[in-house]
């Protein structure tokens, strides 16, 4: 069994009876319980807003396994691998925002560096209640605008989905649970080469493990670039590449039926014995005895 990937695109075609549409960029859905492609591991190339009122959901972003209820928002960003487990008595709503959407917005989620970060590791946040209420009333918005094919509905739509991603990301960085405190001596320049660091780490994380690769893009040297991640992140450049090629490796052990000289293959070692080895530095354990465990 191969590691699924959809797009909006594609999840559109599926589950349009359930959904409300617009282009091949936003799905909104209150029946988060008949998303069919999410009952096995796939990689969501879309950024997630979830957000339940009541009832309870048993899910995995990333291979952390969450098991949520009632006054609970969720973020996962484009490229995270989402499954649903179990869903019991559920009141919530999605929303699906493609990337290129967002961009053409001037939005990215991963800009908000300390966001991203922290998000990362905790992708959700339990919210009072009547915070939560603010934000509910977006859904009807975005659904009426996003029904009618009025010539001002596209514009409608822009300022709804900036302001409600901005008003995301403020609730998620005030009530996250166990969130950092924001650094404030944290200059641009940092931020920047983070978020580049961590686009280009996206995009080549299966076949480039070295440093140098990203600060060559960078045009910067190893150190350098290893220092300010360092000094932003609390982790270095290396320890985040290997953070994304141990998940990529573990999605795959787990969930797929590929042999690990595949997987080996797949991630760029040159053996497997070279895999097998890389994989145990970084776990404490061999490929196989993950697989069997």
């Amino acid at each position: 069994m191969e590691l699924s990937s959809i797009s909006i695109k594609q999840l559109k075609q599926q589950i349009s009876a359930q959904a409300t549409c617009y282009r091949d960029d936003i799905i909104i859905t209150n029946h988060v319980e008949r998303l069919e492609p999410f009952r096995y591991p796939c990689r969501m190339f879309a950024t997630l807003v979830f957000f339940c009122l009541d009832g309870e959901i048993d899910f995995s972003i990333n291979l952390k396994r969450y098991c949520i209820g009632s006054n609970t928002m969720v973020v996962a960003f484009a490229g995270d691998i989402i499954q649903i487990h179990r869903v019991e008595a559920l009141e919530a709503y999605a929303i699906l925002l493609s990337s290129d959407y967002l961009n053409d917005l001037q939005i990215d989620f991963r800009q908000r560096s300390n966001f991203y970060i922290n998000t990362r590791h905790n992708a959700i946040a339990r919210v009072p209640h009547a915070e939560l209420m603010n934000i509910v009333p977006y859904y009807p918005l975005l659904k009426t605008n996003m029904e009618k094919n009025r010539a001002e509905s596209s514009e409608i739509l822009r300022g709804l989905v900036q302001a409600f991603s901005y008003t995301v990301i403020s609730i998620m960085q005030a009530y996250r649970k166990n969130d950092d405190e924001t650094n404030a001596d944290v200059i641009p320049r940092n931020q920047q080469l983070f978020d580049k660091f961590m686009a280009l780490l996206t995009l080549h994380h299966t076949t480039e493990r070295g440093v140098k690769f990203y600060a060559d893009r960078l045009c910067l040297t190893p150190n350098y670039l290893s220092g300010v991640i360092k000094e932003y992140s609390g982790k270095s450049a290396a320890d985040w590449i290997n953070e994304y090629v141990i998940l990529e490796a573990k999605i795959m052990l787990k969930n797929t039926d590929l042999s690990i000289q595949e997987i080996a293959y797949r991630l760029n070692f040159v053996t497997q014995s070279a895999f097998g080895k890389y994989f145990k530095l970084q776990t404490g354990m061999g490929p196989k005895a993950y697989r069997d465990k």
